[in-house]
């Protein structure tokens, strides 16, 4: 049990996760679990204190743990627990992440908000200005030792019990969208992702920008990553999702053609290197030489063919449909499924 209390609140998160045994002991992340433990329990008062820790996964991705659990980012529920959700998504887009490659972890129980080309010296104050009186936004720096990562936070449909009175509901099930990635599209074309109300020329838009979901049928498979028959479609759709918390989208933002086999067996290297070259030539990655070197990138246009292949290992692309060596998930052949045409580039 958390000795923490109320009183605690004045401190700050940096020193109340430092009054706690965890950090005597040299537990820096479960000291701030704790202490963000403490900020999660008060979110419920008029006047909460929503404390951030702001850090880098391993993978060298900005991040930041919020004071929610990754279970109340996946059900939109309860409301408070949302509001801090969208104030931290605006704050971090104020501050300038990529809405288009954000995304979400799962850490010790927290949601962990990727939020890739944040510019981390006007942050804290967009948090700050993020939380309006009576409530308080505090973005605190995690300590050097703590890297948070875990499984993304699936956000593939809207989820039950969403608040009728929200805005983005009407959105989110007429796309069967997550709020958030309903959120983080407007977002990225320059929407309001805290307007009173929404249009209804709105839907066709999103469906345009990729949020074309639909009901899965019943007992249909995993869609997680891992769960994929197909190595070749596996690795592909890793090295996509790493390449997009990176905040690689854009010919600004590249790297290393020969990172694509990051993460791949020895014996797989040559596999892993002839999906990047399909990637390459189905347009989903652009090129960009650099310094005699072969550099690559995500195509900006290519987004939501990109989200498609990544959430639900989707593609319409012929040349990807031919490395592929068994079945999508929730279809019958090896090739594309059943994704809507939108989801081309």
């Amino acid at each position: 049990m958390t000795p923490l209390g109320v009183a605690d609140l004045a401190r700050g998160p940096v020193e109340a996760a430092r009054s706690l045994p965890a950090w005597a002991r040299g537990d820096h992340g479960d000291a701030v679990r704790e202490a963000l433990g403490l900020s999660k329990k008060h979110l419920h008062d008029r006047a909460y204190r929503a404390w951030l820790f702001a850090g880098d996964t391993p993978d060298g991705c900005p991040a930041w743990v919020l004071p929610i659990s990754a279970q109340q980012v996946r059900d939109m529920l309860p409301r408070r627990a949302t509001e801090v959700l969208m104030r931290a998504v605006r704050a971090a887009v104020d501050a300038g992440a990529m809405p288009e490659a954000m995304g979400v972890l799962e850490w010790k129980g927290l949601a962990v908000l990727t939020v890739p080309g944040i510019d981390e010296e006007i942050a804290a104050l967009a948090v700050a200005e993020g939380f309006p009186e009576p409530a308080e936004g505090v973005l605190a720096r995690l300590p050097s030792d703590v890297q948070p990562d875990g499984p993304d936070v699936v956000l593939a449909g809207p989820p039950m019990g969403l608040d009728p009175a929200d805005p983005l509901t009407p959105l989110a099930t007429a796309t069967w969208s997550h709020p958030l990635r309903v959120a983080l599209a407007l977002a990225a074309h320059g929407q309001a992702i805290d307007a009173s109300a929404y249009p209804p020329e709105l839907v066709p838009e999103l469906r345009r920008w990729g949020l074309d979901g639909a009901p899965p049928p019943p007992d249909a498979p995993s869609l997680e990553i891992e769960d994929d028959p197909c190595p070749r479609r596996r690795h592909a759709r890793t090295v996509l999702r790493r390449l997009l918390r990176l905040g690689k989208v854009g010919a600004q933002y590249h790297t290393e053609f020969d990172h694509l086999y990051r993460g791949a067996a020895a014996d797989d290297r040559r596999d892993a290197l002839e999906v990047g070259e399909a990637l390459v030539r189905a347009g989903l990655l652009g090129e960009k030489p650099s310094v005699g070197q072969r550099h690559v990138y995500l195509r900006r246009d290519a987004l939501p063919a990109i989200h498609a292949l990544i959430e639900r290992g989707e593609t319409r692309d012929p040349v990807l449909a031919a490395e592929w060596t068994a079945p999508a998930p929730g279809s019958t052949s090896p090739g594309h499924g059943e994704p809507s045409p939108t989801a081309s580039p």
